[in-house]
């Protein structure tokens, strides 16, 4: 039986220093054969020019325009499928992975054709083994979800393969018969709740989201201050959010659907006020992401 074909995709949009520190970290991976496609949302650091010199053999797609997380992956998963890929990782420019990533994660895969995404185990990079992801919960009713082992030391307490509620965005593998039968990632997110969304609609397939243990990746995420607290990620957070659970679980009352999204909008209004800075710009970015989901404004913040 032949090995299942691969296609990494990693989408950048500048941060030319880390897409080649992460492509170089792909370049290590021992087996099985994969195929890198290299996806830049109009780069201006000099990302593409440095990425052909470097690596002649990549693939690179170059979007002309920002299409936002969601757009430039699709672009480069599309790829993947047209070259027949079985199965698509998509990975984050920011990411380091261990040689032997890819191995463990299609072991997991081979389990059942119902499993769609397989992640990894994430660490901070720095410190190298600092947890950032070793799975998650979602609560469909308050939108809301935990990382599992979030800035906790490894000491092999999620070291079990498991059904996991959602899968991470950072770095995903996702099956080809996932992408035919549930479609990609929904464009008119543009960015945060992807992942979820996607997840939303693939488990109306039959499909579930597993965590792969011994599949390791590193993350440049400041375990101190993330990017997490940025304003986009309140204003894409809280519209999104409302959005894929109102489109996908939609409550069984209108008064429920009120209710629940209240509680929702009132989950990111308090996130924001325990932020140590930036409360205001992440309070008026939560409030226009209300705003834009109730004005059925979606894609990338303020296009219109």
């Amino acid at each position: 039986m032949n090995p299942p074909r691969v296609c990494i995709v990693v989408l950048a949009w500048n941060r030319r220093e880390d897409t080649l520190e992460c492509l170089r970290s792909l370049a290590r991976v021992t087996e099985p054969e994969i195929r890198v496609i290299l996806v830049d949302n109009a780069s201006s650091d000099g990302t593409v020019e440095a990425a052909r010199q470097e690596f002649p053999r990549i693939e690179l797609i170059e979007t002309g325009e920002n299409l936002g997380y969601t757009g430039g992956n699709n672009a480069g998963i599309r790829r993947a499928l047209e070259l027949g890929a079985d199965y698509v990782l998509i990975l984050n420019n920011d990411t380091i992975v261990d040689p032997e990533f890819m191995r463990e994660m299609l072991a997991v895969a081979a389990r059942s054709e119902k499993i769609g995404f397989i992640s990894p185990k994430i660490y901070f990079q720095n410190p190298p083994d600092l947890l950032w992801f070793a799975g998650a919960r979602f609560c469909a009713w308050s939108g809301y979800g935990r990382m599992t082992g979030y800035r906790e030391r490894d000491h092999g307490q999620y070291d079990q393969i498991r059904e996991i509620d959602r899968p991470c965005g950072c770095a995903v593998l996702v099956s080809r018969r996932l992408c035919e039968e549930a479609g990609l990632m929904d464009p008119s997110l543009f960015l945060y709740m992807d992942e979820i969304e996607w997840m939303l609609r693939a488990k109306k397939k039959g499909f579930k989201a597993f965590f792969a243990p011994k599949a390791v990746v590193w993350h440049k995420v400041s375990a101190s201050v993330g990017k997490e607290n940025h304003p986009d990620a309140f204003y894409y957070g809280v519209r999104n959010t409302l959005y894929a659970l109102n489109t996908h679980e939609p409550a069984r009352s209108a008064l429920r659907g009120c209710l629940r999204n209240l509680l929702i909008e009132m989950v990111f209004l308090f996130s924001v006020f325990k932020l140590r800075s930036g409360v205001r710009e992440g309070f008026r970015a939560t409030l226009d992401g209300v705003r834009d989901y109730r004005s059925s404004r979606m894609g990338r913040r303020g296009s219109d």
